[in-house]
């Protein structure tokens, strides 16, 4: 057997080693809630929306004709990947530009795989369109979304000094996170108009804003063609896919993404500059979401980095740090003095709100801190992709055992201590598969530094790995039948 057959053969073998370790430790993990009484924050057995733990996924599979389509979309993306997608032409928005017009594409053609559901009163008679599978997640779950506070915000200012005081009486979820998402909802609103269909819409194109900046980030850490093949694994992620249309979590990860981006590569350059239009994306990112604070935590994290190991950058990443801190503080200062908006009530009351839900079911006893350690990590690598997390460990591996400095080396072991750091914390109570989007760049870049061989005597010239078209169709696959066999709940 070649040696390219041979590393594809054994990339396969392990993701299906990875999955059959999945499967029983769904079930062990199962056992022990169903006979000992272990609760995990919201992802429990014993109700239809829980049965897939440690994830907030239940078993749902539907074959369906419109299953032609996620494959027929998928397929044309592979191939236009192997044939165009990571040759070296076209300009750098052009490249951000296609890839963001695939994420979509990916995005809707898989999410009406799933066939929109008919309420038990409806007649049979009256059919359900694929598309309206899109806006389902909307309309079906208006008791908890974000949508159902936008008649709350009679204007901005009003909502967000009210904010705080208001959290107990909105949707569910808005009591548990800031203010960004119901005035996302009200700006599309205004714009495009109200009800779920615009919302939607527009939900998919905006979370698309986030490829760019892991395009971005890759060639930074990488070059331009590994940059193109971790932009691929990105938007072949199943998360990534099933969770752009239509989950609020997607438009959060654009702040996210474009803050990672922008307080990396002030490391390099212009250490003002990215260093305010950081701030500037981790404020807004802070506004919709409080894993917000993962930026600060990485932030720190990379400083120690820079000063243990790549001192040259150290001033420019102080610089820029600093220069970001005050300008985040800078904008809420602002924010409060025009609106009143106070993010630590704002704070104070979402952990309220947290325990009264999670009473029992969240941190109440080291056992359950110790499974969470494992269920938050278990849960995040399996939906973002076996193929990735697995080539992503061992770039980890690699880069510990080298004292070799490449160009994504600090990054991939910055997130990694970052990741560590967070998970024994641990502050998460699972649903990390949606919650923690906002990492699969990380994944994604390491997964490619993997996969990418560099030429001995071209510095600058990479090609890929013989394992890369594998892992792209072990990627693809993993969506689409994940897609088929589940319901995403989103």
């Amino acid at each position: 057997m070649h040696k390219p057959r041979q590393a594809a053969v054994r990339l396969g073998v392990e993701c299906l080693i990875m999955a059959a370790l999945f499967v029983v430790y769904h079930f062990v993990l199962r056992w022990l809630m169903l006979n000992t009484g272990l609760v995990l924050g919201a992802v429990r057995p014993g109700y239809k929306v829980y049965r897939i733990v440690p994830l907030y996924i239940y078993w749902h599979p539907h074959i369906k004709l419109v299953l032609l389509l996620g494959l027929g979309v998928v397929a044309c993306f592979l191939g236009w990947f192997r044939r165009v997608g990571w040759a070296r032409n076209g300009s750098t928005v052009a490249v951000a530009a296609v890839f963001m017009a695939w994420q979509i594409a990916i995005a809707c053609g898989v999410a009406m795989i799933d066939p929109p559901e008919r309420p038990p009163a409806e007649p049979k008679t009256i059919a359900k369109r694929p598309w309206q599978k899109l806006w389902e997640p909307y309309k079906v779950h208006h008791a908890s979304e974000y949508l159902t506070a936008v008649p709350r915000i009679t204007t901005p200012r009003q909502f967000l000094n009210d904010y705080a005081g208001m959290m107990p009486e909105l949707p569910l979820h808005c009591r548990h996170h800031p203010p960004g998402g119901p005035l996302f909802l009200w700006l599309v609103a205004q714009v495009f108009g109200s009800g779920v269909v615009p919302a939607s819409l527009v939900t998919i194109a905006f979370a698309s804003l986030s490829v760019p900046a892991v395009y971005l980030l890759a060639r930074d850490a990488l070059a331009e063609s590994p940059a193109r093949l971790a932009t691929c694994l990105y938007v072949l992620a199943p998360n990534i896919v099933c969770y752009s249309a239509t989950c609020m979590d997607a438009v959060f990860n654009v702040p996210m993404v474009w803050s990672i981006y922008l307080l990396w590569i002030l490391r390099r350059s212009h250490p003002l500059l990215f260093g305010m239009a950081g701030g500037a994306t981790t404020a807004l990112a802070a506004l919709m979401t409080f894993s917000a604070s993962f930026l600060a935590l990485w932030g720190v994290v990379v400083l120690a980095l820079t000063a243990l190991g790549d001192r040259e950058r150290l001033a420019n990443a102080a610089m820029g740090l600093v220069t970001a801190v005050a300008t985040a503080a800078l904008i809420y200062s602002g924010l409060y003095l025009w609106s009143g908006y106070d993010p630590f009530d704002v704070l104070h009351a979402a952990f309220g709100g947290q325990d009264e839900i999670m009473g029992g079911r969240g941190h109440s006893s080291l056992r359950q801190s110790l499974h969470f350690m494992a269920a938050n990590l278990i849960a995040f690598l399996f939906c973002a992709g076996l193929p990735t997390a697995i080539l992503w460990a061992k770039q980890v591996y690699r880069e510990l055992r080298t004292s070799t400095s490449s160009r994504g080396r600090w990054l991939t072991l910055s997130f990694a201590l970052t990741l560590l750091i967070l998970d024994l914390a641990p502050l998460y109570t699972l649903e990390t598969e949606r919650i923690w989007l906002f990492m699969v760049p990380f994944l994604a870049i390491g997964a490619a530094a993997r996969l990418t061989v560099e030429r001995a005597n071209e510095s600058t010239s990479q090609e890929l790995s013989p394992q890369a078209g594998a892992a792209l169709v072990l990627l693809a696959g993993q969506t689409i039948v994940m897609e088929l066999l589940l319901d995403w709940f989103w």
